[in-house]
Order: C-alpha cells, then sequence, then structure tokens
C-alpha cells in the first residue's frame, strides 16, 4: 500500500478495498504525496469524501468516484441532463436484492457462495448499506437529499418512474423535488428524472418518445463497476477531471442502524455485519440528532447504552476508536465544513 502511494513513477492509486479506515489512510497517502486518488471505496466516500476532495483540490490533484459504480453512472445522466438545461428533479439507482434488513453473513451464506460473494459483501448489498452509502455520494456531489430516511424504495418498472417521481399534489411520491432515491424493479440501471420550462422543447421530447411528460426520465440500464474504471483513471490524469466527487460537501449522510438488540458490553462489527446496517438520512438532521456515520463503525466500537432493534445509534451510546484515521478525518471535516 504504501509503495503504490508513495513510488515517484504512479501518478494515480486506485482503492478498491471497500473499507472505511483503510480507504481514509490510502487517500490520505495519496493527497500528501500528490497523486490522484480513484475511489472504489464509497464506503469511505460516503464518510469522509468532502474533506478528502477539499484536501485534494489544495494539493492539486484530483479525488473521484469512479465510472462503473452507480453514483459515477448516476452522475453520467445528472451532467447529460444539466448540459441540455434541462431541471433535474430526482436522480437514483436500481436494487438488485429485495431488501432484508436482518440480513447477516449466516444468513445469506448459502447464496453469496452461489454467486462467488463474500457474505459480508452479499449482506451489504441486500440490507441495503450499499445503496444507501451510493446514494449518500450521490447527494454529495449534487446538492440532492433523501425525501425521507432510508429512501421510499418503490417497486416500479421503468414506464412508470415518472408516475411516482412527481410532487404529492401532482399525484406522485414526492414532498419535495431534488431528491435522491432507489427502486425496486429496474436494477442494475440508474435513472434521472427531469423536466423544463419551455414548451417547445416538450413538444420536441413528446416527439422523440420520451413521453407525454411534464417529467422525463433518463436510463442508463448498466453499469459496468470496475470494467468502467480505466475512463476514470484517464480522465483524471489527462484531463485532471473528475467522474463524481462531493463538491457540495456534507448533505447527506449513511448513519448508523441496529440490526438487533444491542446490549452494554456488546461490540459491532460494521457493514455488511451482524449488529447494524445503514440509512441514508440529510446531514442537517443527522448532525442535530448526534447519529453516527456507518463508516465509522468497526469491531472496535462498544456499546455503552442499550439499544433496541431498528434504533438509530447516537454517539452517546457507543465508544468509537478515535486513534483511527478516519475517525480523526471525520472530526476534521465536521470542524471544516459544518
Amino acid at each position: 500500500m504504501d509503495i503504490a502511494t508513495k513510488a515517484n513513477t504512479i501518478e494515480a492509486v486506485v482503492d478498491a478495498t471497500g473499507v472505511p479506515e483503510v480507504g481514509a489512510k490510502i487517500s490520505l497517502d495519496s493527497i500528501e504525496n500528490r497523486k490522484h486518488i480513484i475511489m472504489l471505496n464509497v464506503e469511505a466516500d460516503s464518510a469522509v469524501g468532502p474533506i478528502l476532495y477539499k484536501k485534494a483540490k489544495e494539493a492539486g490533484v484530483v479525488y473521484t468516484g469512479t465510472a462503473g459504480d452507480e453514483p459515477g453512472a448516476v452522475m453520467e445522466l445528472y451532467d447529460f441532463a444539466v448540459g441540455l438545461g434541462f431541471e433535474v428533479l430526482a436522480i437514483g439507482k436500481g436494487k438488485n436484492n429485495p431488501l432484508d434488513l436482518k440480513a447477516n453473513p449466516d444468513t445469506v451464506y448459502e447464496k453469496a457462495m452461489g454467486k462467488g460473494l463474500k457474505p459480508h459483501m452479499l449482506t451489504g448489498f441486500i440490507d441495503g448499506t450499499n445503496t444507501m452509502i451510493e446514494m449518500t455520494c450521490m447527494a454529495n456531489a449534487t446538492g440532492f437529499v433523501p425525501d425521507i430516511r432510508g429512501g421510499y424504495g418503490i417497486n416500479s418498472d421503468l414506464r412508470d418512474l415518472t408516475r411516482f417521481f412527481r410532487l404529492r399534489e401532482e399525484g406522485g411520491i414526492l414532498n419535495r423535488y431534488g431528491i435522491v432515491d432507489y427502486v425496486m424493479g429496474i436494477a442494475p440501471g440508474v435513472f434521472a428524472i427531469f423536466t423544463t420550462k419551455l414548451d417547445e422543447v416538450h413538444k420536441q421530447l413528446e416527439y422523440l418518445n420520451m413521453g407525454s411528460g411534464p417529467n422525463y426520465v433518463l436510463y442508463r440500464p448498466y453499469h459496468l463497476t470496475s470494467l468502467e474504471t480505466p475512463i476514470t483513471i484517464f480522465n483524471a490524469c489527462y484531463y485532471k477531471e473528475a467522474t463524481i466527487a462531493p463538491t457540495k460537501g456534507i448533505v447527506a449522510e449513511t448513519i448508523t442502524v441496529a440490526k438487533k438488540d444491542l446490549k452494554v458490553g456488546d461490540r459491532l462489527d460494521g457493514i455488511g455485519g451482524y449488529t447494524v446496517y445503514g440509512s441514508i438520512e440529510e446531514y442537517k438532521v443527522a448532525k442535530e440528532e448526534k447519529l453516527v456515520p456507518i463508516g465509522l463503525i468497526d469491531k472496535d466500537t462498544k456499546v455503552v447504552k442499550d439499544i433496541r432493534q431498528g434504533q438509530p445509534i447516537t454517539y452517546d451510546m457507543v465508544e468509537i476508536n478515535k486513534e483511527r484515521n478516519i475517525y480523526r478525518l471525520r472530526k476534521l471535516q465536521e470542524e471544516i465544513m459544518g
């Protein structure tokens, strides 16, 4: 790891570990050694991405998420729509697996083996934590927020997306526009809902079979995960451009929720484990309620107050290892950026 982040001949570093603490160290070391950092590690990015982006900008290097991950694929649609002068109303991704908030490595073991995945990884997919983290990265890059804690997670096909993602007074489910969410039924795709104030553009969109409006959907039916990462590496090194970055600061948070009843003295385990799962919330709400980002939780985290299943975890309920890189970066992020 030190060779990658310090060797003079290396121009860019790709972090694909998926471990928040490791991602924090790799990113910090890369930036300090004036290397571009490409983050496949959305787990770290969702917790400390804004401060790492700020440090990278000050160092004159690129901090970026990757093409191929859902946040990068969503950003592609968002940039396309904004570039054409459309007003983007909602963004989001499909979720492959039915949501099971109680999933753990034991309950998914057989399915994980069949898919050639580690049980902890599949658990993070099924219990929704990975989806919440990815939506947090989308939020911090666009300024969009979850309309409700955890998102709606509706079941829909592509045709009905614009029917659901409109305001309640317009017959939809939303309290406001400018939101991020996920949908069961359109995976592995990502989407952006948009509109326009120009009558002539509405006519053209209808002529082009985009629907009758006033809202329309852009849809990318695939994301090729790490296979698309070379695009981001090239753009970072050659054009000095990011695919997606937390340019809007701390907009959303993936908070920690108890997966089961927890007692004083218990140890937590983190993403994809037995004890907690993640849920997206607006950062301002998470800050006010003192909710712990799931990226700060690991096996060293000790429970100091009894916690009920389904209860969001606050800082006074747990004892966190404050010596880790990700904790120090997080505290710095909150001091500098709010």
